[in-house]
């Protein structure tokens, strides 16, 4: 899309839309600007970075509580160790340190997708 901006966008959208979540177009769209009803992609790409990038710190952050504090107990609530541990390591660094030392810090392990990947092939 951004490589080609000239190329027919609604076409390439349905295309990626059948391919990637197996819905069909609908008949009769092929002169409406579908493809620009997503802001993210037609002005602000970069979002769904973000969105990524925000699923791969919380699966590996996930990950390393149910290892380490929760172990077996799968409640998120009530449980003052994970509190605890979400306040030192997550919350009150603030910007203290670059998200990528950040994640190392709290979980001793470099950001990952393998989390994210779990989460797909379990």
């Amino acid at each position: 899309m951004y490589e080609n901006p000239d190329q027919d966008l609604n076409k390439l959208w349905w295309d990626l839309v059948e391919k990637y979540q197996s819905v069909k177009r609908p008949e009769g769209r092929d002169q409406n600007p579908d493809w620009a009803s997503k802001i993210h992609i037609a002005t602000v790409p970069c979002y769904y970075h973000n969105y990524l990038l925000g699923d791969l710190l919380a699966l590996q952050i996930d990950a390393y509580l149910k290892a380490n504090i929760l172990k077996g107990d799968i409640t998120y609530s009530e449980n003052a160790e994970i509190g605890k541990f979400l306040k030192e390591n997550i919350f009150y660094p603030g910007n203290l340190y670059k998200w990528n030392d950040m994640i190392e810090k709290a979980t001793g392990e470099k950001l990952t997708p393998k989390y994210y990947a779990l989460m797909f092939t379990k």
